[in-house]
């Protein structure tokens, strides 16, 4: 029976939790899609499909990295 009390306890406030929990979260989830959309935008121009060109950038700049420690 006390097992039963102590569920029946923490079920309680899990219930009475959820409401506070989700409090405001239209406001959150409008932010959340503006960074979203933010960072696919940044995402696409940031792409370049030429798969050499990418690796002859990281290249030039890993050589340049390493030419400044010497």
């Amino acid at each position: 029976m006390k097992v039963v009390k102590i569920i029946l306890a923490l079920g309680l406030i899990v219930i009475a939790n959820s409401g506070i929990v989700m409090a405001n979260i239209a406001h959150f989830d409008e932010v959340w899609a503006k960074r979203a959309q933010r960072a696919k935008q940044i995402a696409e121009k940031a792409y370049d499909p030429n798969p050499h060109h990418v690796a002859n950038h990281l290249n030039h700049k890993t050589h340049q990295a390493h030419e400044a420690h010497k």
